[in-house]
């Protein structure tokens, strides 16, 4: 079993995330290709709530941030979680979800999350729901020019 621990995101970490491109369908998730999401990414560079995932040999396997998503004062806590392209797909992803969410609570001390998922993604679901989230909803979103469904789905620790 491969161990992977969060640590606080830096620049170099950020370099590497901006190249990151993926196969097929999942291009979508590209990262080069969005102004918003590399100043995201350059802006959370020692955040407290983006962190980037390495192995046991200290390689950078991925990255998560968790991000306030509640209305009207209400706090949601939210995540987006990305592995490496080259690891994807590989039967890993259901220990690198739950270290992530596990050494999230650990810092963030949080009992209930939130995250969303292109409907597209059957296989990202797959290991959500394997991890212990709930489809909880619906919504349409517009990202470069073309309207996505998304899925939204939730975890509760209480």
């Amino acid at each position: 079993m491969t161990t992977y621990t969060l640590r606080t995101r830096t620049i170099e970490d950020v370099h590497e995330f901006i190249n990151w491109t993926f196969e097929g369908i999942y291009s979508f998730y590209d990262n080069n290709i969005q102004e918003e999401k590399i100043a995201g990414f350059y802006n959370s560079v020692d955040s407290e709530r983006a962190f980037s995932v390495i192995n046991e040999h200290d390689e950078l396997i991925g990255n998560c941030e968790f991000y306030d998503v509640g209305d009207d004062g209400e706090e949601i806590l939210a995540v987006g979680v990305q592995m490496k392209p080259s690891l994807t797909g590989k039967g890993t992803g259901f220990d690198f979800v739950n270290t992530i969410l596990e050494q999230g609570r650990v810092e963030l001390k949080y009992n209930y999350l939130e995250l969303a998922v292109v409907d597209f993604n059957q296989r990202a679901m797959r290991l959500y729901e394997n991890v212990g989230f709930r489809k909880i909803g619906e919504f349409e979103n517009n990202i470069r020019g073309n309207t996505y469904q998304f899925i939204k789905m939730a975890k509760d620790w209480a």
